[in-house]
């Protein structure tokens, strides 16, 4: 840490603060292992709700009042958590389990 500190502390002060205090919190995912940790930092699915958010937005010119856009922002999430729950992740019940051997080779490598 006092490397991070010594490199980045004058010209980031804020984010070398946060890193002392909060790395534990930042660093959680390496408890994992490492092929479950793919599915836990990528951000494929932040970019694909800011993306849904845009095109719905796109279509509708101009809102009435803030509480349309609250309502918009609710039933997108909503559907999109009702997809993402009913949607399984391939591999995910093999690795948290520890059977790995029942995963083709090529599983992990892509």
């Amino acid at each position: 840490m006092s490397r991070i500190k010594e490199r980045w502390g004058k010209i980031y002060p804020k984010v070398v603060k946060k890193w002392e205090d909060k790395a534990y919190v930042l660093l959680t995912f390496l408890r994992y292992s490492k092929e479950i940790r793919q599915f836990i930092y990528t951000t494929n699915q932040l970019e694909r709700l800011a993306k849904e958010i845009k095109r719905r937005i796109k279509v509708i010119e101009v809102f009435p009042d803030e509480g349309s856009v609250e309502r918009l922002l609710y039933l997108l999430l909503k559907e999109m958590n009702e997809r993402l729950n009913s949607s399984k992740l391939r591999g995910f019940k093999e690795i948290e389990s520890g059977n790995y051997h029942a995963l083709p080779k090529e599983f992990f490598t892509q």
